[in-house]
């Protein structure tokens, strides 16, 4: 076919090929521009009767000129054959796009903005009578610069009685309404239907209803509802994720009324979504500096900054940056703006503390990192036992400078105090500064403050929940012994009884499962933490790493994607993202996520380009770059950082494994275990750096295998 010329036109490529016949890439040799052309189907050219129908729906469909409608330039006939000339559209499928996002998610904005256009397009036909019946991803192209042309208007009508008597695809039956299923009636509404489909799809990256048979995709249409949405991913607004389930209304009375309606939601929904794209309603806490005479107060300011960030992260409106990606900017001389835009967020909140004796002076602002002023700003000169009010006084003014509407139970939580007993909170403040230290002396330290804070006040939740942190520690990185699995459960289940909504006490038990290899188990935990907190991002990321570790590696990259969006500022869920791809031999996939990784670490560096972390996994990436010599200066700069952070080591091994220095691999593994980094087995023996490895006698006996 290719090369053969039919009528005045050239054939070029073949585009693709469906029930609705074959698609060409075609010169019009006359007009001298590019077209495509579809052949249809033969029962349609050798009948003279379906013929004549479809020339009447094809010159309704002809009719139409919209930038969002394919052209359909003419209906001819040449070597007993009957084509359609339309306008060739150079970009993709909105399906390929969707199949290409699927593991990273098509941002919120790209969706709705495709979705504008698709309503846009569909409006313009309902105007004129004419109704679409098969939108599907498929039929809708996205060209190069971004505009949106739905495609085979005026096919659909004649071809919606061969639905179920014809070969279709699985995948195209997920799109069609119950109402054309059952034989019913058919008006504008099945178009609803069908978008409310795609859009599901764009936002989840998989079909609402499925099935490995016709029966079981069409019982699913008629009687089941779709998965939720916030089970794919969590950044997907309550307006937004409503609008999808007024169109998949299996009554087609219930539906939206009009596509008028529905394109001035979108639109509306645009601009709010960019409102929240640009973190209007998101802040970061940065610690508080300390301006006390003695340097031994600094624990009192971080303890203060880490309760802020607790108050604030229980505002469900609020987006809070975790107290751990704030903590490479403690004690560093930073640019607030630079931090801001680095974080994603809009509003930073700083200050500083002053203690002396039993009076405390606290000063905030709370600053606009794009003007860099503050929007609000104050000061408290108090007494030390006024230090609850004062954080509660503090975030009610963040809530009201940001405009936010608190609940109830919100306003309950904020004002409460977490212990009735002074001295039991400075315990507890000392013991969550040595923990956010490395090294085993500080991890014994914060057990020992923990305990203290308990033997004063043994209701004290927050310091049941520290010290199952550093039982956990403990077993991990320092000696491994399973006693400490024992105390985690212990000390979580205490915390749970004095405050049954910890979410952290929760998290800790699910990690002794983990660690004692019942992941199953684990699983259900991560799982239930996320039905009661969807945005916790600790849950998503086991969840990926114990599927992982299982072998579902579909799954763990389900969930790795899900945890990115809690963290779009950080690499962490785009490293392991890519070491799921590598173990599924996805190559392609996992450079493009190497890529995107690539510019959030080197950006975290400008900020803090002593971040040992960051500059250990970005070294990974230089190596899998061909960069060696990048690499291993990269490595240099983590040792003189920090020779002893177990985590930078390790994965300092993974870059020399990957650039096949078998030895410095097995030297730096055995120095990540000899540093505390002892626990992480299970892990290393899928660890796709270590591929090179595997059948290796050191190696086997470094992680305990048996040769």
């Amino acid at each position: 076919m290719i090369d053969k010329v039919i009528s005045h036109y050239k054939i070029l490529e073949k585009l693709g090929e469906g029930g609705m016949g074959v698609v060409y890439k075609a010169e019009d040799i006359k007009l001298k521009r590019e077209v495509a052309i579809k052949f249809l189907p033969d029962y349609i050219s050798s009948n003279q009767e379906e013929r004549k129908r479809f020339e009447i729906e094809a010159q309704a469909a002809a009719s139409l000129n919209h930038p969002n409608i394919c052209t359909i330039y003419s209906i001819e006939e040449a070597d007993d054959q009957t084509f359609i000339v339309m306008e060739y559209i150079e970009g993709k499928e909105l399906k390929d796009i969707v199949e290409t996002n699927r593991d990273m998610s098509l941002p919120i904005n790209d969706v709705l903005k495709y979705a504008v256009q698709i309503a846009e397009g569909l409006e313009a036909a309902h105007k004129k009578g004419i109704v679409h019946r098969d939108i599907k991803s498929s039929n809708i192209m996205i060209s190069e610069d971004g505009k949106v042309k739905i495609m085979d208007f005026g096919l659909a009508k004649l071809f919606n009685s061969q639905v179920t008597k014809s070969n279709q695809t699985l995948g195209t039956l997920s799109y069609i309404s119950p109402e054309q299923l059952q034989g019913l009636k058919v008006d504008f509404r099945a178009d609803f239907w069908s978008f409310g489909v795609v859009l599901y799809e764009m936002l989840t990256g998989t079909l609402p209803f499925q099935g490995d048979y016709e029966a079981t995709v069409i019982y699913a249409i008629l009687n089941e509802d779709p998965k939720a949405i916030q089970n794919y991913r969590s950044d997907v607004p309550e307006n937004i994720i409503s609008l999808v389930s007024s169109m998949l209304q299996k009554d087609p009375d219930k539906r939206i009324s009009s596509m008028n309606e529905l394109m001035e939601k979108l639109k509306t929904k645009i601009s709010t979504q960019e409102i929240k794209a640009n973190g209007e309603k998101s802040v970061a806490v940065l610690y508080f500096e300390n301006m006390s005479p003695e340097k031994e107060n600094e624990y009192f300011c971080a303890g203060i900054t880490e309760d802020l960030i607790t108050d604030l992260s229980r505002i469900k409106e609020l987006r809070v940056i975790p107290r751990s990606d704030v903590l490479p900017f403690r004690n560093k001389e930073i640019n607030s703006k630079k931090v801001g835009e680095m974080l994603k967020v809009p509003f930073i909140l700083e200050g500083s503390v002053r203690k002396a004796g039993q009076k405390i002076r606290i000063s905030a602002q709370l600053v606009d990192v794009k003007s860099g002023f503050p929007v609000w700003a104050d000061r408290y000169d108090r007494s030390l036992e006024d230090i609850f009010e004062i954080q509660m006084e503090v975030s009610q003014k963040i809530t009201g400078a940001l405009k936010l509407s608190l609940t109830e139970t919100e306003k309950k939580l904020i004002g409460k105090k977490p212990t009735v007993d002074m001295r039991a909170y400075d315990f507890y403040l000392r013991g969550r500064d040595f923990l956010s230290k490395y090294g085993k002396r500080n991890n014994e330290a914060a057990i020992q403050m923990f305990e203290f804070a308990l033997s004063i006040d043994a209701d004290f939740a927050l310091a049941y929940a520290g010290l199952a942190e550093a039982y956990s520690y403990k077993y991990m990185w320092y000696d491994g012994n399973l006693k400490w699995l024992g105390k985690i459960i212990d000390v979580s289940e205490k915390a749970l009884e004095k405050d049954p909504g910890l979410t952290e006490a929760k998290f800790g038990i699910g990690m002794v499962y983990y660690h004692q290899k019942r992941f199953n188990e684990a699983i259900d935990i991560f799982k239930k933490i996320i039905e009661e907190k969807n945005d916790f991002y600790l849950a998503y990321r086991w969840l990926g790493i114990t599927s992982d570790i299982l072998g579902d590696y579909d799954s763990a990259i389900k969930y790795y994607k899900a945890s990115a969006t809690f963290k779009p500022y950080s690499e962490e869920p785009l490293m392991q993202l890519d070491m799921t791809y590598r173990r599924k031999g996805d190559f392609e996939s996992a450079k493009k996520v190497e890529k995107e990784f690539l510019k959030i670490a080197e950006q975290k560096l400008l900020i803090n380009p002593d971040d040992v972390i960051a500059l250990s996994r970005v070294a990974g990436v230089y190596s899998s770059q061909g960069d060696k010599e990048k690499a291993l200066q990269t490595i240099k700069r983590v040792m003189e950082i920090d020779p002893e952070d177990g985590l930078a080591i390790y994965n300092s091994a993974c870059v020399y494994a990957r650039m096949n220095m078998k030895d410095e691999a097995l030297k730096y593994l055995r120095i990540a275990f000899d540093n505390g980094y002892k626990n992480i087995r299970e892990w290393v023996k899928s660890d796709p750096d270590f591929n090179t490895l595997r059948d290796d006698p050191e190696f086997k006996k470094i992680i305990d295998v048996e040769v």
